[in-house]
Formats: structure tokens, sequence, C-alpha cells
């Protein structure tokens, strides 16, 4: 389970409208978090270019726009709904990776 900042590098209602668009089309409330008009963190079992392909960005789009995968620890100053998104996101994350101790039931 990935982590991502998807950054818009254009100005402008138009192409901000477009990517709050396919976002909320293709990401479910709680893989997405809508940080500014501009940028926007997912989340889901996908990779860097999954995620563009995804949103349908890529060299033939008049949208411009950077994934950036989210890794390590984070801080700063920000609103508690994007703390509590994060630790959701990474206890996600741990829980997928954690490996089962179940032994199967045949």
């Amino acid at each position: 389970m990935g982590a991502y900042v998807v950054m818009l590098h254009e100005e402008g209602p138009d192409a901000s409208v477009t990517l709050r668009e396919r976002i909320e089309k293709r990401f479910s409330g709680s893989e997405r978090y809508k940080f500014s008009d501009h940028v926007y963190l997912v989340t889901g079992p996908l990779l860097v270019s999954e995620v563009l392909e995804k949103l349908g960005i890529d060299d033939d789009e008049d949208l411009y726009a950077a994934v950036l995968p989210l890794k390590g620890s984070y801080s700063g100053r920000s609103w508690v709904e994007l703390w509590d998104w994060m630790k959701a996101t990474d206890q996600a994350r741990c829980l997928k990776a954690r490996p089962s101790n179940r032994i199967p039931k045949f």
C-alpha cells in the first residue's frame, strides 16, 4: 500500500477542477485527502506510474501534475484531519505488510 502526493503544475480553476474530479472519481473518500486545490494525498496498492495512469496523467494530456511517493517520517504544523489521515494510511500499510500467523483451515 503506497501513499502519494499529487501536485498540480498548472494555475487556474479548470486544471484544479479537472484534477479534483479525477481524484474523486478514482479514489474513495478514505483513499484521498485534499491538502489544497493543487495538492492531494492519495493511497492505494499502486506504483507511482499506476497512480499517473489511474488519473490519466501522461505525456499526451494537457493536465500537468507530479506524483511523489510518501516514504519515511513526516512532521510539520497542519490540520488535525491531515495527521489523522496520515496515521490511518500508515496503519493500513502496516497491517497489509504484517505476515499472518494463522494457519489456514481446510
